[in-house]
């Protein structure tokens, strides 16, 4: 056998040989191919001579587990539990979301690799479809119906373009997201409270699940990659750098609110070219212009930046109004009508709007507590954090003058201070947004956005005003700005996903060494065998075989193991090793610090923009790398804007105006250009000219319509065909019911009209092999 093996690796090698000696690279392919095949060859023949090679194949390439581990069928998401969690907790969990209803399916697993167990959760296409219609998911229905969104009911299933079952209408996204929002309703009831105690006290009516995870007693809970679309996307969006970013594939995949935030981010990055261009022009003119002209073009300058910022908003509002109509959010639900966020806590009554049981909590309990405790706490986190900036930079002042060696010293302690000042702050705003306990999610991520977003704009940019304002000093302002500015972003793109990534990789070959010892990836099974294995172990009972908690030899392992002749490590467990995706709260925070650099102090150092677009022409596909290679899949969500962070950004922007017009005052151009003015006479030039910023920038607002005439034309004529399809007759109908549930772009701008009604019996039939309609009962929101 060995011989027969050795005389292959010889003919294979040969052919090897006499292929490269009859062609070149240069002919048949690039030399980066022809270098990775003869590295492979290489590599083959290492492993073939010294067989412990394959461990440091895995140390040096521990990824390729993504591509060859085992795929992990019937499972749309995993929770994944801290070893050493005791066998009650998971029993008692497993039996309320096995009971819960509608009914999940759960099957428990414990990984090798991490000794953790683990719940496998998927639900039947029956299930899935009555929660679609629960939480009222947009769906686009096929031209003979009108066309556009209308939120999805299982009557009129059928009417939807994609298919007419679940396979067919739901994606991996909305799957992962329905039945998150089935674990999210699995909710204690009296007698529960001390079932999960020391970890965690529940409360009747308390969401079990999102409470678990946010206790510890689920250590995460993320949906399954689905491989071939990760993979389009890696090669159309990660490998890629001067293509446009694959919207629609992004959203389709990742959801509407992470699609929105990349919109945004290549949004903001095409308009910072024109103040990067200007600031480059502007900062290589100053080196020749005299004094007179250098001034006019500050003065022009700082202005340009404010009206850049203005215009360039209201661009993304109308950008972002088209890319909501594309993806069915341009219309959100009425908030009475939006059921709770899981960790909403109150008593249990009655729904006045919906009449369904839901947690009722007393607004004026919120505004007691938002008034008498958190504005107190963040005015004085903000005084604290303002006089410790002001006393570091004191003493940097003290120590340039004094000690002059080692000025670093004071400014490495005020980086120190400012990072640990927002990591500190960043977690009491979020315990007081926890206690105001707000309804819903937008609520409650709005006000986090104003809590964090105004400590944060303190925090940054403190110095600069104290520099700009206290010192008058624009050489050390420029200076400044640019270390900040420069610094900031190194150290994000460095800490977002180079350190991630590494310590990911890490983690993987340490799965390798736990799992394979010296055997290297390419031993691992092939997808077909992979394939056949599983369809051999459910082609019996149909189902996926269910693991015991704390089984010694798992039958599943073992079975793969006769079979193939080799360990495998699945998907799930896989994935469980990679970085838990924090959602983009904190990349649009380091936007927004970002944009603030720009308008607010960029007279002082032109070159602001263009340092802020190279660093976004990276951003993008490092977070996008983030997502596709090194964080966990996270659940879909749908929005219809960037929400809050719009208010933010407008807000900075008005403050730019003030500050651009007092540096202007400040700084000597206008004294230089009025050199007769009094004080007085400058002061109100200064506020004529904020004024009439001001006014330019209102009209600015008022003048670009946030709806473009061709989406409203687009709106207006679905809206016209759903009508002529009342009017046909031969047409199929929709079922009874108002457009109050269509997708719509304003409901003072479209009318409210009647849709079509249902079909009947000698219509087009819904196939009842693939769902029977009438066996789905109905699901309450809460169990």
């Amino acid at each position: 056998m060995m011989e027969s093996d050795n005389t292959s690796n010889c003919n294979h090698e040969k052919e090897e040989h006499e292929s490269s000696s009859h062609s070149t690279p240069q002919e048949h392919r690039s030399f980066a191919e022809f270098a990775k095949d003869k590295l492979d060859s290489a590599g083959r023949e290492l492993r073939r001579r010294l067989p412990m090679a394959g461990l440091g194949a895995h140390l040096m390439h521990p990824r390729r587990l993504l591509l060859h581990s085992t795929p992990t069928q019937q499972t749309d998401v995993v929770l994944i539990f801290p070893k050493g969690l005791p066998d009650s907790m998971l029993l008692w969990l497993l039996q309320k979301l096995r009971g819960s209803r509608p009914r999940l399916r759960v099957c428990v697993r414990q990984h090798a690799s991490s000794q953790c167990s683990a719940f496998y959760i998927t639900a039947d296409d029956d299930v899935l479809l009555q929660t679609a219609e629960e939480i009222h998911l947009p769906m686009l229905l096929k031209p003979e119906f009108g066309g556009g969104y209308k939120e999805f009911t299982v009557r009129d299933m059928h009417c939807f373009q994609r298919g007419s079952s679940a396979a067919e209408l739901l994606s991996s996204q909305e799957r992962g997201a329905l039945v998150k929002h089935v674990l999210e309703s699995a909710r204690a009831e009296p007698g529960d409270e001390r079932a999960l105690e020391p970890a965690l006290t529940l409360r009747p009516g308390q969401s079990i699940v999102p409470a678990c995870v946010s206790r510890g007693v689920v250590a995460s809970m993320f949906p399954l990659h689905e491989r071939t679309a990760l993979e389009s996307l890696r090669k159309k969006w990660v490998k890629t750098l001067f293509t446009p970013q694959p919207l629609d594939e992004i959203s389709e995949y990742f959801g509407v609110k992470i699609a929105m935030y990349f919109a945004w981010l290549g949004h903001y990055t095409q308009s910072l070219t024109v103040p990067a261009v200007v600031g480059f022009v502007f900062w290589v003119w100053l080196g020749t212009a005299n004094d007179y002209w250098k001034d006019i073009a500050y003065v022009l300058f700082s202005l340009f930046n404010v009206l850049w910022a203005c215009v360039y908003l209201e661009t993304w509002k109308r950008y972002s109004n088209v890319l909501a109509y594309r993806w069915g959010t341009l219309d959100q639900r009425d908030e009475l009508l939006v059921e709770p966020r899981p960790l909403f806590q109150g008593e249990m009554g009655t729904s006045e709007v919906t009449g369904r049981p839901e947690p009722q909590y007393a607004a004026w309990r919120r505004r007691v507590w938002r008034h008498c405790v958190s504005l107190p706490l963040m005015l004085l986190c903000l005084a604290v954090a303002g006089l410790a900036t002001f006393a570091l930079l004191r003493t940097q002042d003290w120590w340039e003058e004094t000690i002059y060696y080692f000025s670093w010293i004071p400014r490495a302690f005020l980086a120190i201070l400012i990072a640990v000042e927002e990591e500190v702050y960043a977690r009491i705003a979020r315990w007081l947004n926890d206690k105001e306990n707000y309804r819903l999610e937008t609520k409650y991520e709005n006000h986090l956005i104003l809590k964090i977003a105004l400590f944060q704009f303190v925090n940054s940019f403190m110095s600069l005003f104290y520099i700009a304002f206290y010192l008058q000093d624009m050489d050390k302002l420029k200076e400044q700005l640019a270390v900040l500015l420069i610094t900031r972003q190194i150290i994000g793109n460095l800490k977002e996903s180079a350190l991630p990534y590494l310590i990911e990789n890490m983690r993987l070959a340490k799965m390798c060494f736990d799992v394979f010892g010296a055997i290297s990836p390419s031993k691992i099974p092939t997808a077909a065998q992979l394939t056949e294995v599983f369809e051999k172990k459910t082609s019996s009972s149909g189902d996926p075989p269910e693991m015991l908690i704390n089984g010694t030899e798992k039958e599943e392992r073992r079975y793969s193991d006769s079979l193939v002749g080799q360990k495998i490590i699945h998907q799930a467990e896989l994935e469980s090793q990679l970085f838990k995706y924090d959602g983009t709260f904190a990349e649009y925070l380091e936007m927004l610090t970002q944009l603030g650099h720009v308008v607010l102090f960029s007279a002082a150092f032109p070159l602001a923009a263009l340092c802020a677009l190279l660093n976004n022409a990276c951003e993008v596909r490092a977070d996008a790398f983030k997502l596709c290679h090194v964080a966990q899949r996270p659940f879909g969500e749908r929005v219809s804007s960037i929400g809050s962070w719009q208010h933010a950004m407008e807000a900075m922007v008005a403050v730019a105006v003030l500050v651009n017009c007092a540096l202007i005052g400040l700084s000597g151009p206008v004294h230089r250009l009025l050199p007769d003015a009094t004080p007085a006479q400058t002061i109100l030039v200064i506020v004529a000219l904020e004024h009439v910023v001001l006014v330019i920038v209102l009209c600015l607002r008022l003048a670009i319509p946030e709806i473009p005439a061709w989406l409203a034309t687009e709106m207006a004529k679905v809206e016209f065909q759903r009508r002529e399809a009342i009017k046909n007759a031969h047409a199929p109908l929709l079922s009874e019911g108002t457009s109050s549930d269509d997708v719509r772009f304003s409901s003072r701008t479209t009318p409210r009209t009647m849709t079509p009604t249902t079909p009947k019996q000698n219509d087009k039939p819904v196939d009842k092999k693939r769902i029977n309609i009438g066996k789905i009962s109905e699901i309450p929101p809460f169990s």
